[in-house]
């Protein structure tokens, strides 16, 4: 699905480019501004994305310009989750071969080691992997010790 996330939600853009997701985040978009509601539904609009707010006005002027909005009330990462997935009607799963880069929302393409050993700490460099690197900033991801605490928060939000 395809989202654009307020600057309020920069942990939640995060998780839901994890799970593969397309989503313009407004804190990478421009510094904000009085005109910046506009902007952003303008941007919604045109790229038929569904708008995720904490905002209870922008949710309100979304949905009197006929745009699909989410007035996103949880605090946790794990509810503001299950919204989503109940909201879209879609389970939150995270599996790398599908996911986006957290980062900049670039593809992320799996890699050899020998592909990537040059940017990896040397104690994950003598893995074999899986590794994922995005297309667009060239980080490079791996499943790291960070897995564990991934799927705990996933089962957390029903995901």
């Amino acid at each position: 699905m395809k989202f654009l996330a307020d600057q309020m939600l920069g942990k939640l853009t995060r998780w839901l480019r994890m799970a593969g997701h397309d989503v313009v985040y407004a804190g990478e978009l421009r510094a904000p501004s009085p005109e910046e509601d506009l902007h952003l539904l303008g941007k919604a609009k045109e790229e038929g994305r569904i708008l995720l707010t904490r905002d209870v006005e922008l949710h309100r002027k979304a949905l009197r310009k006929g745009i699909r909005s989410l007035l996103i009330r949880g605090i946790t990462i794990s509810s503001q989750l299950r919204e989503v997935s109940v909201e879209c009607r879609e389970r939150i799963e995270i599996n790398p071969e599908r996911s986006r880069c957290p980062l900049c929302n670039g593809r992320l393409e799996r890699k050899e080691v020998a592909e990537v050993r040059d940017l990896l700490p040397p104690k994950v460099a003598r893995s074999s992997g899986p590794f994922w690197r995005c297309s667009t900033c060239g980080k490079v991801y791996w499943r790291g010790r960070h897995w564990e605490g991934i799927l705990r928060t996933l089962s957390e939000s029903g995901g």
